[in-house]
């Protein structure tokens, strides 16, 4: 019956107009089992990232594409027949159960197990980044369960969620890129005739968004100001990845 329920939705969602499916929720829940992270994105950025545990050998935490399907506050433990809320319940203070079997995101009355390989195949949170994920999280969310080595951006992608963040950060409007300071630079402004100014110095490790740039050291991070390198060896650019460029334009004009 729950499949079903679930299925109803989905196929409403397809036929919904397209200005209206443009404005539902947008969220996803990564888990990575080899790390023991969840990362959650909210309307194709990277929001959080936090500690979870996953299962033993013995019953390993399912990999796959999955849906929260329900959401309980204080849920009872029922194969023990402990009440919601006690102090030795194991599912901790709040419950978001995926479309599969009975495998769940869930707080913990076993904070120390966090981050270690010790549940029955549930994740496990601390009650604390359970309740911030919980009032966030509405039903039917995409979670996404796997093993991977690479950036949680680049494996949302890759899973099908259009994110539009990178590095861990928002990615700007028009900006094409990132740059990072390896030794002191000069900050200028330049005029409307074209003429730049020294401003400050900007010191080592400090990283700026960067808007444009004339291929040869010059870069423009906002507003009329820009660090210049011409012989690149004071920086560090890296450009913005064209998916992610792609993925914010689409965004902006509610592309499916």
């Amino acid at each position: 019956m729950k499949k079903l329920r679930v299925l109803f939705i989905l196929i409403m969602v397809l036929f919904l107009p397209l200005e209206v499916r443009a404005a539902l929720p947008d969220h996803l829940i990564l888990i990575n089992i080899e790390t023991n992270q969840l990362w959650y994105f909210e309307n194709g950025n990277y929001i959080r990232t936090f500690p979870v545990s996953t299962g033993k050998k013995e019953t390993p935490t399912p990999e796959g594409k999955f849906l929260i399907a329900n959401k309980y506050k204080n849920k009872r433990y029922h194969r023990k027949k402990i009440e919601g809320g006690a102090w030795n319940n194991p599912l901790g203070t709040r419950w978001m159960g995926l479309n599969y079997k009975e495998y769940g995101i869930h707080g913990t009355n076993k904070e120390y197990s966090v981050g270690t390989y010790e549940s029955n195949g549930c994740i496990r949170m601390n009650d604390r980044n359970i309740q911030w994920l919980y009032d966030r999280v509405p039903l039917h969310t995409r979670v996404v369960i796997k093993r991977f080595y690479i950036s949680p951006e680049m494996m949302a992608h890759k899973m099908g969620y259009r994110v539009t963040s990178w590095g861990g950060k928002k990615v700007q409007s028009h900006q094409v890129g990132r740059i990072r300071l390896m030794d002191r630079t000069m900050l200028y402004w330049r005029d409307l005739n074209g003429v730049y100014y020294p401003i400050k110095q900007v010191m080592p490790n400090e990283t700026y968004e960067v808007f444009s740039h004339d291929g040869a050291g010059t870069y423009h991070i906002g507003n009329g100001f820009y660090i210049i390198d011409k012989v690149q060896e004071d920086s560090v650019y890296e450009q913005v990845p064209n998916h992610i460029l792609a993925n914010q334009y689409k965004r902006k004009q509610g592309v499916l």
